[in-house]
């Protein structure tokens, strides 16, 4: 009898700690599983991962043909008109304008219309079908089809369920047979619209996601959901990776007998004026009487150059720049090193607080009963972009029911925020752990165990 096999589509290479990273492969190879790792990595994951239990193959590149392109739009758009009132669908919309030359901005102006034709559950579903129909080409399909009749695998799983690069992968599996599972990456993705992929089977955080998810997709089986966690918070227990305080933040020049604020940046596209809000942290700490250190760590995948200014202006700021490499200037190849883990996690483990512009970082931080300032304030010259619109998305229904952040409404009530959370660490500490338990499946470390459970299982 031969091992079982497992295919995992890897079709970027942000998510590829919650697999590649963690005790998943391990778990997988413990138990005699082969992986085959189809992906589009960069060359320093691979190297990374020299002697690791898995095999590497290149994701093969089919142009998505028009029609295709067309419909996995228009079925965003579907969904997004659909539930309009109820998820705010005015603030996505807004982030969806068509752009790019003429063919792009033709090709999104088609799947609005399309998607404004058909807002409804049953015409989102009826997309769904129509996008899988219209990427089932021969063509299309060959090389994927060609690929696992060689391998030959028990089950493809796919790591990011919005990836348009996995569909081929996934298509081809279903057309062959081949039992199929797919992991919803982050805690705000299923309102966003549909899932490029579809699957067999869906790894969800929690049973609030799966009630998310059924909610989206009323017609499938809720057999079909497992809830397993997010692999992604299992590092922070693992004890290997935490590192002395003294160490750790003696490292990079700061003082550990101090209190250190975290400053976390965004991309670029989700808060613009994350700079503006760094230099308001910085202004708002000088004037408290004792002033706590702060540490910069920039969102992982803002390669961009644009809080140089503040950083010359405010030198008390220090920086701990996230390991990761960019490849070839294609974003799906922006990938984590394995040392980010330990880096990222003792960031959260040293620093008192977080303040950012509402993101899973504050969970990063509520791991360690620490708390974290939300920024719920616009600029002075926020252009087009209301800032207050980002907590009407429905991943912060939660955040507004259990309030288990500090919320920041100016500048000049950023300083006190933060002395408030610095002062009072344990206020929120009921609020944060309702809010992590139901986000999160628990016990957190136990995610990769009850991923690869949910695999076998297929």
């Amino acid at each position: 009898m031969r091992p079982r096999k497992i295919v995992l589509v890897i079709p970027d290479g942000v998510g590829i700690r919650n697999f590649l990273y963690t005790r998943f492969l391990d778990l997988l190879a413990a138990e005699g599983t082969e992986v085959m790792a189809w992906h589009v990595l960069p060359d320093h994951v691979l190297r990374s991962n020299d002697g690791r239990a898995v095999r590497f193959e290149p994701l093969p590149y089919v142009r998505e043909g028009l029609a295709a392109r067309v419909l996995r739009q228009a079925k965003i758009y579907a969904q997004l008109y659909w539930r309009y009132e109820e998820d705010a669908a005015d603030v996505m919309l807004r982030g969806r304008r068509p752009s790019g030359g003429a063919l792009s901005r033709v090709v999104g102006q088609t799947a609005h219309l399309l998607g404004r034709l058909v807002p409804t559950p049953d015409g989102a579903a009826w997309l769904d079908r129509s996008h899988a129909a219209a990427a089932s080409g021969d063509d299309d399909l060959a090389p994927f089809e060609a690929f696992l009749r060689r391998e030959r695998p028990d089950v493809v799983f796919c790591t990011h369920q919005r990836a348009s690069r996995a569909v081929p992968a996934l298509l081809a599996a279903r057309k062959l047979g081949i039992p199929t599972a797919t992991f919803i990456y982050s805690w705000d993705n299923l309102p966003k619209g549909r899932m490029a992929v579809h699957a067999d089977r869906f790894l969800v955080w929690s049973e609030a996601m799966k009630a998310e998810l059924l909610l989206y997709y009323p017609e499938m089986d809720p057999e079909r959901v497992r809830v397993v966690g997010t692999p992604q918070f299992e590092p922070h227990l693992e004890p290997t990776l935490a590192r002395p305080r003294e160490e750790f933040l003696g490292g990079l020049g700061l003082d550990p007998a101090r209190p250190v604020v975290c400053f976390s940046g965004d991309d670029e596209m989700t808060s613009p004026s994350d700079p503006v809000y760094l230099q308001d942290l910085a202004v708002a700490l000088r004037k408290l009487p004792e002033p706590p250190q702060i540490l910069f760590r920039r969102a992982p995948t803002d390669v961009s150059g644009r809080y140089a200014g503040v950083l010359a202006r405010f030198p008390e700021i220090t920086v701990s720049e996230p390991a990761w490499q960019a490849g070839d200037g294609d974003w799906t190849q922006v990938a984590p090193l394995p040392e980010d883990l330990g880096l990222l996690t003792n960031v959260a483990r040293h620093c008192e607080v977080v303040v950012n512009l509402g993101s899973t970082m504050g969970m990063d931080f509520a791991v360690f009963d620490k708390p974290a300032v939300y920024i719920c304030y616009n600029p002075p010259d926020p252009g087009r972009r209301d800032i207050m619109n980002v907590y009407r998305l429905p991943h912060f229904r939660s955040v507004h029911a259990l309030q288990p952040v500090y919320w920041a409404r100016s500048a000049d009530d950023l300083g006190e925020q933060v002395r408030r959370a610095l002062e009072n660490p344990g206020e929120k500490s009921e609020a944060r752990a309702r809010w992590l338990r139901r986000t999160v499946a628990f016990p957190l470390d136990r995610a990769s165990e009850r991923c690869a459970a949910a695999l076998m299982e297929l």
